[in-house]
């Protein structure tokens, strides 16, 4: 797999938005407007990148990263690069991020419906973003481009922090979230017709 921190996806996804004129402040967005701009580029051919343009050195070695999985999925076949972990999620547009960046090199295909090679996979790992977890993901499912997409897929991948949620709640706080967390996630997974 792959796995970055949400808020590395959250810079490069602003600096490709600004730099191909999409949004001009793109880390200004509240998450509602976040989540809207997302969606409509993910449902473009358009693609952002340009190597014409120049860009923050963050953007430019994501962007090699998610080039070379897909290159290393091309050599080896689909198995070699299945999931994109992102660490510290906490938001809708976190997972939406990730595919902004695998549309760029070809693994995200905006369509009717549109399809991923790598499945954005978020990782909860505070207590809040434990507790908050169900809702995050139903929102995320209630997306009609991700409902259409995961629907082909029938599953979805999501982790659950236990080092961080250990240090954050202590152990005791951290066990109970973690099984509060999964039963509720599993629950939300289901109500979208998913398996978790």
């Amino acid at each position: 797999d792959l796995r970055q921190n949400a808020d590395v996806h959250e810079r490069v996804a602003a600096d490709l938005l600004a730099r191909a004129g999409a949004c001009a402040d793109y880390l200004a967005l509240d998450e509602a407007a976040r989540v809207a701009l997302l969606v409509e580029e993910l449902q473009s051919p358009r693609l952002l990148f340009s190597p014409f343009n120049a860009y923050s050195e963050e953007t430019l070695k994501e962007y090699e990263v998610a080039k070379a999985a897909a290159d290393m999925r091309a050599a080896y076949g689909p198995l070699a690069i299945v999931t994109y972990v992102i660490s510290k999620t906490d938001s809708v547009s976190d997972l939406l991020e990730v595919y902004l960046l695998l549309k760029e090199v070809g693994l995200f295909h905006p369509g009717e419906p549109a399809s991923s090679d790598v499945l954005s996979v978020p990782l909860f790992e505070t207590i809040a973003d434990l507790r908050a977890a169900p809702q995050t993901m139903r929102a995320y499912f209630g997306l009609p481009l991700i409902a259409r997409m995961l629907s082909a897929r029938g599953v979805q991948e999501v982790m659950i922090g236990y080092s961080d949620s250990n240090k954050d709640g202590s152990y005791l706080t951290s066990t109970w979230e973690l099984h509060q967390a999964s039963i509720r996630l599993v629950a939300v997974a289901a109500d979208a017709g998913l398996k978790l």
